[in-house]
């Protein structure tokens, strides 16, 4: 008697695998090198019966399970926490009257879950949210038509290495427009041409 999934049935043979995937370096006169040992999931091999009046809708509900991919329980003489059925076969022959043999393959697995990734439509994670906003962003100032000298009003704490980002030049480039200003006395209001 065992419980696979919840759902009883009768195993007369349990033969699980243990393995691991050895990796190995040939050298020239002596065994292969191995730096790696990775452990590979257990899988077992169960053969029994399915017995009873519910019998047929043990089988449905055990199938059902395999193409889902949901994660079961077995306990028999063995036990095993969170497999899947990678594959399961019947026989149905006159011996077994009211059921079925089968032979299932069941293979330990850890499923993974991003516990970095929010629910987008989660209300806790969409509050803490900061709106996007165009803070920081430099905007150019607004450029007339090319050949027009454009002018800039020197204010409070502005140098022309200060201005130049503004307009999208150089300190240099203004300070060749303006060949008679000296941009060391530079005047709040004075008048100096960018471009």
């Amino acid at each position: 008697m065992a419980m696979l999934g919840g759902h009883e049935i009768h195993v007369t043979s349990e033969v699980p695998q243990y393995s691991v995937n050895i990796t190995q370096y040939p050298v020239e006169e002596d065994i292969s090198l191995t730096d790696n040992v990775e452990r590979l999931p257990t899988v077992m091999t169960i053969t029994g019966k399915i017995l009873g009046p519910n019998a047929a809708n043990i089988r449905e509900k055990l199938i059902i399970a395999m193409m889902n991919g949901e994660q079961l329980d077995y306990v028999g003489r063995n036990a095993f926490r969170k497999v899947l059925i990678a594959d399961i076969q019947t026989e149905h022959d006159f011996e077994v009257a009211n059921g079925c043999r089968f032979t299932a393959t069941l293979q330990q697995v850890r499923i993974a879950k991003p516990s970095y990734a929010p629910f987008l439509n989660d209300p806790v994670m969409m509050a803490q949210v900061k709106p996007t906003t165009s803070a920081g962003q430099q905007q150019l100032a607004n450029k007339p038509a090319a050949g027009t000298p454009q002018m800039h009003t020197i204010r409070r704490g502005e140098t022309l290495y200060s201005i130049a980002p503004k307009y999208g030049t150089t300190w240099q480039a203004i300070l060749k427009l303006n060949p008679s200003i000296d941009p060391k006395k530079l005047q709040i209001g004075q008048k100096v041409r960018v471009a």
